[in-house]
């Protein structure tokens, strides 16, 4: 399932992923670019109630298209990185998925998040102070210092537990949109407490949508992601023959 970037706002850019998603294609993976309400006309927790639902009916109709139930990757990009974490990282939290139908199943067996932002708190730099001004103005329509619940509910960097799916992590160190330490810290905090595997990779001089305008580092995103989900998909399936 891959969620492309812009995931806040209207204005997503939907070539991000193709070449990942084409890549993946050719290996005989089953590809679901989706959809979602953004801001400013849906506030959040539309966003991640929208990828979740794309994610249980990924799980209940994938084998229709040749697909294996039991086992569902989510990627994304940007925005998409962030909700793809989250969603990763919070499977059954009733307050993202309340339009889910009883017994749905949003829960995913790995998570690629490329380019993304994990905090939703930090206003320790003049970009994250920016950044969370945005969302109390755009996107949550709340203030931080009266609701801190809602923006550490939607960080995954709040989120992380022993119990997360395997994570591969993607940036580019030259990223001026969302600089790369956000991906640093919460890759640090991931490999800390989470049993499962959590790989980075970190582009040197790559900026924010490398994908969009350079071939060659989307063509080596898209290599490492094929072996990452082959190696947890092969992984997964040794422990179910077990």
């Amino acid at each position: 399932v891959f969620v492309p970037g812009g995931a806040w706002i209207h204005g997503r850019s939907f070539g991000q992923g193709s070449a990942l998603m084409s890549r993946l294609a050719e290996q005989g993976w089953v590809c679901l670019a989706i959809d979602y309400r953004v801001a400013p006309h849906h506030r959040w927790p539309r966003h991640i109630t929208d990828v979740k639902t794309a994610i249980a009916w990924a799980r209940a109709n994938v084998d229709k298209f040749g697909g294996d139930r039991n086992f569902v990757a989510v990627a994304g990009c940007s925005a998409g990185g962030h909700l793809v974490a989250l969603a990763g990282l919070t499977p059954n939290d009733p307050a993202h998925q309340a339009e889910l139908p009883e017994g749905a199943d949003c829960s995913v067996d790995a998570v690629i998040g490329i380019y993304g932002r994990y905090d939703w708190e930090d206003r320790s730099t003049p970009e994250r102070d920016r950044f969370v001004d945005f969302l109390e103005r755009v996107v949550v329509r709340r203030t931080i210092a009266r609701h801190p619940e809602v923006f550490r509910d939607a960080s995954p960097i709040a989120r992380v537990h022993r119990n997360a799916p395997p994570f591969l992590v993607i940036h580019g160190s030259k990223d001026s949109v969302i600089p790369v330490e956000q991906a640093r810290s919460f890759v640090e905090r991931m490999r800390a407490a989470s049993h499962s595997m959590v790989g980075y990779l970190e582009l040197p001089g790559a900026g924010h949508g490398f994908d969009l305008i350079d071939g060659e580092r989307a063509g080596v995103t898209a290599h490492v992601t094929s072996l990452f989900l082959n190696q947890v998909y092969r992984a997964k399936a040794r422990k179910e023959v077990i």
